[in-house]
């Protein structure tokens, strides 16, 4: 599970109807619903599970209570789940352990037809109802039930991409003597440097150049398997990704190839990268590179987000910009990149009565419940990721409220205005966005963003969007891509161009115990061959030195007793 702690917003949020605890707490009933939720450390507003209580007990008369756990990592979750210790009503995971646990049939299917919000505001980039164009419906189920996709288990929570997060100024002043001696760097300003380090992260040789000893000693990895397993494909089959003409699906099928083949030739990949990187790191890297202890470092976009905001600003309020503003910027490589989502599922119960239960009946409207707009926002504002809630292209303030946020939250235009935007760059981000097919334009305003969800002064901007000569409604916002704001977009979502070269993860399958032996052999500090001739010359003398010690010894004891025999 990927988390951070941060805010897109500079302002306080305060959602309208959340109650306190204490308010759920004095309510009378003795009939209590648990609803049992197990979800990642730190990636829900805790308020919502009392406003969703509240909010029962005022239309039904029930008292619902969430019983929410969290867990560190997606294996201790699955643990637990197969040690049937514990029981869940909801569980909260990664894409591939959705997978996995509805392979091995521990999932129920979702009935989506009781989550209104979620089938209606979802993007539909990420999970399809009317086709299987949604990466969530790439991936395959098989179980003694039959053949699904994880769309049929799996709705979605949040989602972001793994790409290369990285401080263009801390690389060249670390190894400034590198680039005064390259012959391609050497003749170029310092700025004219930085550019073309920016240029080559996002180039087709954005993950190549990790291997490249102009940056040794200053970047560090994922320490885990599968995102810096990602990395190593992408570098293996890099002339594979950019000369085929092959479908998407063929290209996410060689994005998870674990043949044995494969597996050996990742390794190898990754232990010659291993030999120019700072260190291994699991969630330190997104400090680290604010501290400028590195300078590059593989992220989770929301790690990214985190690290960018806090590389400008001096306070945890984000209000207060730092003195030495650190630039950080991030960026997925031409090549591609791996698009990660985390997902809510229900645990299978044995008892067949529970799916006709208020238990049951209170799980999915609990899911539903964080599926609408201004809760999702909520969501997004606590843990700083991309919430699969999107908007839809309608007049309804409800039904933009998530576009609305994003433009609000970042300040961009769509161009309309009288403004100067000559520096400024058009970036679309429609796919991320439901858009009707039917509609001729449609406008979001504000204003109900900012003045009922954020409280705040009403903002009177009105974003209009419209067809493109093609017919085709676009969302394009103009940017400043150098500009704090304009990194924070990137990492936060992918250029429309980029999102044909997002792939989904599979579980490895009966592959998984062989990667993780990769993994640890990888790990594994190999001894440079120098080291490895010194240590058995060394070894050798050694041996050679005993032996003869051995037999000198021997003629000297042999010689001791002829010597005793004839002094007799």
């Amino acid at each position: 599970m990927k988390k951070s702690y941060i805010s897109l917003l500079l302002t306080p949020f305060l959602l309208n109807g959340i109650t306190s605890c204490a308010q759920h707490n004095s309510i009378e009933n003795e009939d209590v619903i648990y609803v049992h939720v197990l979800n990642a450390e730190d990636y829900i507003d805790m308020e919502l599970l009392d406003s969703f209580s509240e909010m029962i007990y005022e239309r039904d008369g029930k008292n619902v209570s969430v019983i929410y756990d969290t867990y560190d990592t997606n294996e201790t979750m699955y643990n637990s789940l197969k040690t049937g210790k514990t029981t869940y009503d909801l569980i909260c995971c990664s894409e591939y352990m959705v997978q996995r646990l509805a392979n091995e049939g521990f999932l129920h299917t979702l009935d989506f037809s009781q989550l209104p919000n979620y089938t209606k505001y979802t993007t539909k980039y990420l999970h399809s109802f009317d086709d299987n164009s949604g990466k969530l419906n790439l991936l395959s189920v098989n179980n003694d039930l039959g053949t699904f996709t994880l769309a049929d288990y799996a709705a979605g929570y949040m989602r972001g991409t793994l790409g290369i997060l990285f401080n263009p100024d801390y690389v060249l002043t670390t190894n400034s003597s590198k680039f005064d001696n390259d012959p391609q760097w050497k003749d170029l300003t310092y700025e004219e440097r930085k550019e073309k380090i920016i240029d080559i992260f996002s180039s087709e040789d954005g993950y190549s150049f990790l291997w490249d000893d102009l940056i040794a000693g200053t970047q560090s990895i994922k320490d885990s398997m599968r995102d810096t397993y990602a990395i190593g494909n992408f570098e293996v089959f890099k002339d594979y990704y950019l000369n085929t003409t092959d479908s998407y699906e063929q290209r996410n099928e060689k994005f998870n190839d674990c043949s044995d083949e494969t597996i050996e030739l990742i390794k190898n990949k990754l232990i010659e990268l291993k030999s120019n990187i700072f260190g291994f790191e699991v969630d330190s890297g997104k400090n680290d590179i604010v501290t400028k202890k590195i300078g590059v470092n593989v992220a989770w976009s929301g790690d990214a987000v985190n690290s960018i905001n806090r590389g400008y600003y001096a306070d945890d309020d984000w209000t207060i910009v730092r003195d030495d503003i650190v630039e950080l910027y991030y960026t997925i490589p031409e090549i591609g990149a791996n698009v990660w989502m985390d997902c809510f599922a229900t645990p299978l119960q044995k008892d067949e009565n529970y799916y006709s239960s208020d238990q049951y009946k209170y799980t999915l409207e609990f899911l539903d419940y964080l599926s609408s707009p201004e809760n999702a926002i909520a969501n997004v504002y606590y843990n700083g990721y991309t919430s699969f809630i999107t908007s839809n292209s309608s007049s309804d303030e409800i039904d933009n409220a998530m576009l609305a946020y994003m433009l609000y939250s970042y300040d961009y235009s769509d161009g309309d205005d009288d403004e100067d935007l000559s520096s400024y760059e058009t970036y679309d981000i429609t796919p991320f966005f439901n858009i009707d097919k039917d509609v001729d334009s449609f406008s979001v305003d504000l204003s109900y963003v900012s003045e009922t969800l954020l409280e705040e002064e009403v903002d009177d901007r009105v974003f209009t969007f419209s067809k493109d000569e093609n017919g085709e409604i676009k969302i394009l916002i103009h940017y400043d891509p150098s500009s704090f704001e304009g990194r924070l977009l990137t990492a936060q979502y992918p250029e429309a161009s980029d999102t044909n070269t997002l792939y989904v993860m599979n579980d490895y399958g009966v592959q998984n115990d062989k990667i993780v032996s990769m993994w640890e052999d990888v790990k594994v500090n190999p001894l440079p061959l120098w080291i490895v001739i010194t240590l058995l010359t060394f070894v050798v003398l050694v041996l050679g030195y005993l032996g003869s010690y051995k037999l000198i010894r021997m003629y000297k004891l042999k010689r001791r007793k002829r010597l005793r025999v004839v002094n007799k």
